[in-house]
């Protein structure tokens, strides 16, 4: 009899952005957390980008990350909306991929987050 497999998912957690709007403030808060415990942050750096693909070279849309709370691993991750409607280029929506990293001196970024971007033109301008 042949053993059973383990499967050991090693990948971010999957979140799909929606409705995210050209003009408008686009923050969401967050917390960190590793096995149902805040992760601490001190002393880390985060960063969050939509692109068109996982593999686009150009004209990523930067999030603004600010770390609320490092013990408690709390955190603002904003789109621009100014950023947001650079990036529709006049096209009423936008759909690309997204993800958040997690980096530390001396090691590689750890992505803790990622999933489907959707953007879209805002109606009051």
């Amino acid at each position: 009899m042949a053993a059973a497999c383990v499967v050991v998912p090693l990948g971010p957690a999957c979140v799909n952005l929606t409705g995210v709007r050209a003009g408008d403030r686009n923050v969401m808060t967050a917390t960190i957390t590793s096995k149902g415990e805040a992760v601490d942050l001190t002393g880390k750096t985060l960063t969050a980008q939509a692109r068109k693909s996982a593999t686009a070279t150009t004209d990523p849309l930067d999030a603004v990350v600010t770390v609320d709370d490092a013990l408690a691993g709390k955190i603002t991750i904003r789109w621009p909306g100014d950023k947001v409607t650079t990036l529709l280029a006049g096209k009423a929506t936008w759909a690309g991929v997204w993800d958040l990293q997690v980096a530390e001196p001396g090691q590689d970024p750890l992505t803790v987050a990622a999933g489907s971007f959707a953007a879209e033109m805002d109606v009051t301008r």
